[in-house]
């Protein structure tokens, strides 16, 4: 769209811009949600990642946001898609949307985090005319690097911290960390490294020089790093809450992300078992198939087909 969404001016200069377009099917996929409200109702699907905003804002301004970045295109939209059972269950929470219209369709894995190349992946890479990855299998003399990923506070990084006081290992961050996260780093004397605004290559190196990935998250829509971690073939410590919990099943290693000695023993004892490392790593092989991109891809086109035969 012509405009950035920041302010009500550009935002309607957007939707006038939008209202030209009458043919054809509309997708949004992004957070600029008010767009529906300029396209046609049924044929238009909105997909919500995640209600984030709903918790970030406060007073006047969240409910003019959900008004118009919820309420509004939800009532609007022919369908909505997200990407997990617990979005879905916000957005009926938060609306009054029927649920029948809300279709969850995860995220996809990135092909290019892939290890190993199983024969599944293998056709996937093909399909999409891919170059295949060299393989890069766990190495358990490796260091014990710990792969944490955001530095906002649902990332739980500060409790972390806490949790990995006195610890042999090293804690390699993706983001941008504040000065508090740097004071505490230094307190809790965690042997650390921090990398940001990194390309999607650099992003797979991390993941294959890491021992584990440490995702503690307290808030996601999907929480797309322990799928990547699976990609990657690497062992992954999240959440015991939704969705990381449904995301991962059974093939990471579970913790309370609001407890530090919750973090810890999992961290503690994932390190210091090196068959249960490679459990995770297979198991998570085995769950990362149905991320693909090709299978949620054929989701999204059987959703499209069916509005064109509405239509």
């Amino acid at each position: 769209m012509p405009f950035t969404s920041r302010g009500i001016f550009s935002i309607i200069f957007n939707l006038l811009y939008l209202s030209r377009f009458k043919k054809g099917l509309f997708h949004i996929t992004g957070d600029v949600h008010y767009a529906i409200l300029a396209l046609p109702k049924d044929r238009t699907v909105l997909t919500i990642h995640d209600l984030v905003f709903l918790h970030t804002y406060f007073g006047l301004r969240r409910a003019l946001l959900k008004w118009i970045f919820l309420d509004l295109p939800v009532k609007k939209a022919k369908y909505i898609t997200t990407i997990s059972q617990k979005s879905k269950q916000e957005i009926l929470d938060y609306t009054n949307c029927d649920p029948e219209k809300i279709l969850v369709i995860p995220n996809p894995v990135d092909p290019i985090f892939a290890s190993s190349t199983p024969s599944t992946t293998s056709n996937v890479l093909t399909s999409l005319n891919l170059p295949q990855p060299p393989s890069t299998s766990l190495n358990l003399s490796s260091p014990s690097t710990l792969l944490f990923l955001g530095t906002k506070p649902n990332k739980n990084l500060e409790l972390t911290i806490a949790a990995l006081f006195g610890l042999d290992l090293h804690l390699r961050i993706i983001g941008e960390l504040t000065r508090k996260q740097e004071e505490m780093l230094a307190k809790f004397k965690i042997s650390y490294s921090v990398v940001f605004s990194i390309s999607p290559e650099q992003l797979v190196n991390e993941y294959r020089n890491a021992r584990v990935i440490l995702f503690p998250s307290t808030y996601e829509g999907f929480g797309l790093p322990v799928i990547e971690g699976f990609q990657a073939e690497r062992p992954v410590i999240t959440s015991n809450i939704s969705p990381m919990k449904e995301v991962a099943g059974d093939a990471a290693m579970l913790v309370d992300p609001y407890s530090v000695a919750s973090i810890r023993e999992g961290v503690i004892n994932l390190l210091s078992n090196h068959q249960r490392q490679m459990e995770l790593v297979e198991a998570g092989k085995e769950k990362v198939v149905n991320y693909q991109p090709a299978f949620i891809a054929g989701l999204y086109q059987n959703l499209w087909r069916k509005l064109e035969q509405v239509n």
